[in-house]
C-alpha cells in the first residue's frame, strides 16, 4: 500500500470526489471555498476551478454533457455549465421557516441517475446540539422529495453493486445505517443502524464517520473525521478489515479512480482549527490496496 500527497491546493473543507472516466480527471468540490475543482493526477495540476459563491457540497458530470455538472449549492440544486460558468436553479429547500439553516452537503447519483443529497446545519462543529434539523433528499424528474427527516448532518452515501442495498452516514451522532433499497423507485425503507461509533466494538477510536464507498466486493472504504482514518468495512458484520492512516487529521470522503479504479482518492480538510495540521486540506491517493471499485453514475435528472 503507498500513500501519497497530490496537487498543491490545501482545501478548507474539500467533499465529494467523483472520478470522470472521460478526462481522466477527479472533480471535487472546496465546500467553504466555493470551487468546483477539476483535478488530472497525471500531471498533477488542476484543469479548472469554478466558483459556484456558496457552500457547495458536492458536483457530479451530467450523463448527456460532460461539461455540465448538477451541484448543490446552500439550500438549492443547480447544473452548472463548465463552459460559460453559468448556474441553472433547479429546485430548491424551503427554509424559510427553519430554526437553524442547513445547506446541502455531500451526494451521489443512484444507478437511475437520480441524484441524492443530505444537508447539515451550516455552522456547525461536531458536538454543537443543533438537533436532528436536516434532512436526506432525493432529485428526480424536477421533483425534490424529503426521503429521510429528522438527520443531524448528512455525510457519505454508498450503494451494493446489486442495488439493492444503500448505506448512509449521520456524522453528528457517529451512525451509519443501511436500508433496503428499490432502485425502480429509488426509495428506502427497513432502516437498520449498522455501526454505532460511540459504542460499536472497534470503533470508538476511529472519529467522526464521513464520506464512503463501495468496492467490487461491497466491501465500504469510509473516511473519519478527527482521526485521518480510512475503514476498510465489512458490512455483513461490521467488524473493521483495513484501517489505514493518512497525514492529515482531517480525512472527509472517497472514491475509486484511476484507468483500472484500483486507486483510492481521499479528501481532506483544514477548518477545525483544534486538529488542523501542515498535510490537512491536502488531496490524497492510496494504491496498492489490492481492492477495486466500479465508476460512480453520472446525473441523468
Amino acid at each position: 500500500m503507498k500513500i501519497k500527497k497530490l496537487g498543491k491546493r490545501r482545501s478548507t473543507l474539500a467533499e465529494a470526489p467523483h472520478w470522470d472516466a472521460r478526462t481522466a480527471t477527479l472533480v471535487y468540490v472546496d465546500r467553504i471555498n466555493s470551487d468546483i475543482i477539476r483535478f488530472d493526477p497525471e500531471t498533477q495540476e488542476e484543469v479548472e476551478v469554478i466558483n459556484v459563491d456558496g457552500f457547495v457540497g458536492n458536483a457530479i458530470p451530467c450523463a448527456q454533457d460532460g461539461r455540465q455538472v448538477v451541484a448543490c449549492v446552500n439550500t438549492g440544486i443547480y447544473k452548472v455549465d463548465l463552459n460559460s460558468r453559468a448556474k441553472t436553479l433547479l429546485t430548491q429547500v424551503d427554509d424559510r421557516n427553519a430554526a437553524v439553516k442547513c445547506a446541502f452537503s455531500d451526494g451521489k447519483c443512484d444507478a437511475m441517475g437520480r441524484l441524492w443529497a443530505g444537508t447539515m446545519p451550516k455552522e456547525r462543529g461536531t458536538n454543537e446540539p443543533f438537533g436532528k434539523v436536516c434532512s436526506l433528499y432525493c432529485y428526480s424528474k424536477g421533483k425534490l422529495r424529503s426521503t429521510l427527516p429528522q438527520v443531524s448532518a448528512s455525510s457519505g452515501i454508498a450503494w451494493t453493486t446489486d442495488n439493492k442495498t444503500m448505506y448512509f452516514n449521520d456524522s453528528v451522532p457517529g451512525k451509519t445505517y443501511v436500508f433496503d433499497y428499490d432502485l425502480k423507485t429509488g426509495t428506502i425503507q427497513n432502516r437498520q443502524l449498522l455501526i454505532d461509533f460511540k459504542s460499536t466494538f472497534g470503533y470508538c477510536d476511529c472519529g467522526v464517520p464521513n464520506g464512503m464507498t463501495c468496492d467490487v466486493n461491497d466491501k465500504i472504504w469510509m473516511t473519519c473525521f478527527s482521526t485521518g482514518t480510512v475503514l476498510q468495512i465489512d458490512p455483513e458484520t461490521a467488524k473493521i478489515l483495513t484501517r489505514i492512516s493518512l497525514p492529515t487529521k482531517c480525512t472527509t470522503s472517497c472514491c475509486f479512480g484511476g484507468k483500472d479504479y484500483d486507486v483510492l482518492y481521499v479528501t481532506s480538510g483544514s477548518s477545525d482549527p483544534e486538529v488542523t495540521g501542515p498535510d490537512d486540506g491536502m488531496l490524497y491517493q492510496i494504491t496498492e490496496l489490492g481492492a477495486k471499485g466500479s465508476a460512480l453514475f453520472e446525473f441523468i435528472g
